[in-house]
């Protein structure tokens, strides 16, 4: 089975640094620098992850984080914020409190993320159930 995993906002070194760490050949790095965007291919998608920044184009990771735990079919996906510019505690917290499973900091090196990032998409894995199949829209 392909791990996806949605990354949100628009830091392109988030975005390679996931890359790098999914090294299984069938995973899919799905980039979304919008929250509009990030929404609709969450939908679209039902990644087994989601790794947010907290800056994006049209809004930014703590009202993405609000967005996607009001949803049913989305509340479930792991999300973790991956900082990629120093935050605050406050910030940190109020993610975490607001429902992300986890903040990490950049720099984290491939390996790292891995290790970080596996036991939650193991889990969704684990309890994904088959989705039915989606339409073109």
């Amino acid at each position: 089975m392909s791990i996806k995993v949605l990354v949100a906002g628009n830091s392109e070194r988030v975005l390679s640094l996931t890359k790098s760490a999914l090294i299984d050949p069938d995973s899919l790095v799905i980039p979304a620098p919008a929250m509009s965007l990030a929404l609709f291919l969450a939908h679209k998608n039902l990644p087994d992850l989601i790794l947010s920044n907290f800056k994006m184009i049209d809004g930014d990771g703590l009202e993405f984080l609000k967005e996607l735990k009001a949803d049913d079919e989305l509340k479930s996906i792991p999300f973790l914020f991956i900082a990629d510019e120093k935050v605050d505690a406050g910030t940190c917290s109020n993610a975490i409190k607001l429902g992300a499973d986890a903040v990490l900091h950049h720099p984290l090196e491939a390996h790292q993320l891995r290790r970080e990032i596996m036991p939650y998409i193991n889990i969704r894995l684990a309890e994904k159930g088959e989705r039915a199949p989606q339409t073109p829209e």
